[in-house]
C-alpha cells in the first residue's frame, strides 16, 4: 500500500483517538452530560483510566504512521481492541445502562479495525521480504 494510505489511515486513527479520549480525560462532566452519561466517583476514576489509555494508542497510531514497520505489532492490537471496546459498550448500551450517543462514537471502531486488518493482510509479503 502506498506510503500516504498509512500515514492518512493511521494519523486519521491517532486524531479520532486523541479527540474521542480527550473530552472525558480532561473535562468529564461537561463532555459526559452531553453524552447522557451518570458518573459517580468510582465511574469517574474508570472513565479516566480508559480514556487516559484511548488518548496514549491516538500517539501509538502516529508513531505508527511515521513507522509503519517498526511499530507493526501495535497494529494487531489496535485490531483486536477497537472490536472489544465496541462490544462492551454496545453490551452497556443494549442493557439499557448508557444511552445511544457513546456507541455511535465507538462505532467508528470497527471501521478502523477492518482498516488496520486489512493493511495487515495487504503488506504481510512486504514486511516479510525485508527482513
Amino acid at each position: 500500500m502506498p506510503n500516504n494510505y498509512t500515514n492518512g489511515l493511521f494519523k486519521s486513527a491517532a486524531c479520532f483517538n486523541v479527540l474521542a479520549g480527550l473530552p472525558l480525560l480532561v473535562a468529564m462532566r461537561p463532555a459526559a452530560d452531553l453524552m447522557g452519561l451518570d458518573i459517580t466517583p468510582t465511574s469517574a476514576l474508570f472513565i479516566q483510566i480508559t480514556m487516559a489509555l484511548v488518548v496514549m494508542f491516538g500517539w501509538v497510531y502516529w508513531m505508527i504512521s511515521v513507522d509503519p514497520v517498526r511499530y507493526r505489532p501495535y497494529i494487531l492490537l489496535g485490531v483486536l481492541l477497537k472490536p472489544l471496546f465496541v462490544i462492551l459498550i454496545f453490551g452497556h448500551w443494549l442493557a439499557g445502562s448508557i444511552p445511544w450517543p457513546l456507541p455511535t462514537l465507538a462505532s467508528v471502531d470497527i471501521l478502523y479495525a477492518a482498516l488496520f486488518w486489512r493493511y495487515l493482510s495487504n503488506t504481510r509479503f512486504a514486511v516479510a521480504n525485508r527482513i
